[in-house]
């Protein structure tokens, strides 16, 4: 329902008698039954009288007392007052909103923190870390067209036990296979050597005691700073850095303070030692632990018995740096579903530790995704990268492509652009379609369809509505148009669907799902897509044709910004 309509119906009933709470604005089940229902359930109940009878005299006072532009009648259908609304006040309104559908800054609604990614060094940027990234980018998007100032951050697990078992195994996996790496100036070869050589060190580490015991002293030396470690571990480092931001680059991500689990290890300690002598740790078999267990949570290790800091304690030292810093109104965490409970303790703590952030921490997890027909493990180095994935889309693309007849009309280099476009349209689209909670199983074939609910396909119906509007001459400012007194079924059926955006975008919003904005361009293509197969466009008569390629302009620049809230970027031609 659109917004602005629902309002304002509202505020007609409110005229009439209809107190505000009893006031709840629905889609009747039937076009012909009219455009707003309004049930008059609860209101019959505080008069103590029949539903039916309310309604069918509510629907007699409204037309009796009501003069109103946008509503025509309102009639009784059972227990609802149903609303029928005129064509020409209908289609002017939605038009004069579409002309504000573009990135704004809206009032300020306080300041958020969105921390997405925090993908590890030393290892594969992986298609989970994919998900992950496109999500958080998309609703630090939306976020933003909301009003809200949105600190983009991520946190990069840089010490630990996964790069001990790295650097162990850059040392025992290939006499030469560092100083090989050092000379290849391609990164991409440079971590597919880190690759191998974490993997090697993974496997070591389960079925070797030995290698197990050296893997823990390194672990020791990173948060040592060892000097024997010292120049592999900053070089490997760097690399796994470089190739980050080649891929935030490549997915149109940037982030306003990159937070790194070794800046704030010192102060993890300095945290749980503060704590335990405060009584909110408590030590438990040479641990120092916090007993989750008091609020019908789980006990967790803070500090280990070698006196480490956790990845407990480390989030709580981060919290404080992130507070200290932003002094946001609250951090949405893009985490994986596996970390719920983990974050429940987390946030619990923090209670305790940093009072100001009790209620202003949320988890926003996702569902798992699966490559089709593959079986991955980053244990094993058996993992389906980010720009694996990525290339494949591009090369399909690429075949398609070069198998049509758009390579005859565009340049080598804009040709290159589209492909690009067109291809990270693709894989965003197919991620951000799925329901945030749902799992992926993702499925290239699927993803680069030009038919059906894919990126390419929605791509190719805005490259085409543009091909339309740039073969017109004349104006078709709103202003400029002459709206018909009554439209056909099509021409209202977009322009109700115009009406809908600003509405999904807010439940999108507070879903923080993205999935709603990507469900409402394809409903909107198909609907516009109708529209232009029954009616003609620009052979029409002159008034008709500036009004429907008002229209088409309308379902262009609305689609456009939902792609900018997906994080797409649209392509004038395919």
């Amino acid at each position: 329902m659109i917004g602005y309509v629902r309002d304002h119906i509202a505020g007609l009933l409110e005229a009439v008698g209809i107190g505000e709470q009893y006031i709840t604005l629905t889609d009747p089940p039937q076009k012909k039954m009219g455009d707003v229902a309004f049930p008059v359930f609860q209101y019959a109940k505080e008069l103590k009288k029949n539903p039916i009878e309310v309604a069918n005299g509510l629907a007699e006072k409204f037309n009796q007392e009501t003069e109103d532009t946008l509503v025509e009648r309102a009639e009784a259908f059972g227990p609802y007052v149903n609303f029928f609304l005129n064509d020409r006040e209908l289609a002017s309104v939605v038009l004069n909103l579409g002309e504000r559908v573009r990135p704004r800054v809206a009032d300020s609604q306080g300041t958020i923190m969105i921390e997405f990614i925090c993908a590890n060094t030393h290892k594969a940027f992986h298609i989970g870390h994919l998900r992950n990234a496109i999500l958080g980018e998309s609703l630090v998007r939306l976020h933003e067209y909301a009003g809200y100032r949105v600190i983009r951050t991520t946190y990069g697990g840089d010490v630990g036990m996964h790069i001990a078992k790295c650097l162990w195994g850059i040392e025992h996996w290939q006499d030469d296979g560092y100083d090989a790496a050092k000379k290849n100036v391609l990164v991409s070869e440079r971590m597919k050597f880190i690759g191998k050589a974490y993997a090697y060190g993974a496997t070591q580490f389960e079925k070797d005691e030995k290698a197990q015991e050296e893997i823990k002293r390194y672990n020791e030396m990173i948060y040592q700073k060892d000097p024997g470690i010292a120049d592999v571990y900053e070089t490997t480092r760097s690399w796994s850095l470089e190739n980050l931001e080649r891929i935030y680059q490549l997915l149109d991500i940037r982030f306003d303070r990159y937070y790194f689990e070794s800046e704030v290890f010192d102060r993890a300690i300095e945290i749980v030692s503060e704590g335990l002598a405060n009584g909110i740790f408590e030590k438990s078999d040479g641990a120092v632990i916090f007993r989750g267990s008091a609020h019908d949570l789980h006990d967790r290790v803070f500090l280990n018995r070698a006196g480490l800091p956790t990845y407990e304690a480390k989030d709580l030292a981060l919290a404080e740096k992130q507070f200290d810093e932003f002094h946001p109104d609250a951090i949405y965490h893009v985490i994986g579903p596996e970390q719920s409970e983990y974050l429940k303790v987390l946030f619990k703590t923090l209670e305790f530790t940093l009072p100001e952030s009790k209620g202003k921490e949320f988890h926003i997890p996702y569902g798992w995704v699966d490559l089709k027909g593959v079986k991955m493990s980053s244990r094993t180095g058996d993992v389906v990268t980010a720009e694996d994935l990525i290339a494949e889309v591009k090369m399909s693309i690429r075949e398609h492509m070069d198998s049509s007849e758009a390579k005859a009309n565009v340049s080598s280099e804009e040709k290159e652009r589209i492909i690009e476009n067109v291809s990270m349209g693709a894989v965003k689209y197919a991620f951000l379609k799925t329901g945030r909670v749902n799992n992926i199983t993702f499925d290239v074939q699927e993803s680069i369809s030009t038919s059906g609910d894919s990126g390419p396909y929605l791509l190719y119906i805005v490259a085409r509505f543009k091909s339309i509007l740039a073969k017109n001459t004349s104006d078709i400012r709103v202003s400029s148009v002459t709206v018909p007194d009554v439209l056909n079924p099509f021409e209202r059926a977009v322009i109700m669907k115009l009406g809908e955006f600003e509405g999904v975008v807010h439940e999108a919003i507070e879903a923080k799902d993205p999935s709603k904005i990507a469900h409402y361009q394809f409903e909107l293509s198909q609907v516009a897509n109708q529209f232009y197969h029954e009616c003609p466009v620009l052979d029409s008569e002159e008034m008709v044709r500036r009004f429907r390629l008002t229209l088409i302009e309308t379902v262009v620049r609305t689609m456009e910004h939902g792609f900018d809230l997906l994080g797409i970027t649209t392509v004038e031609n395919m």
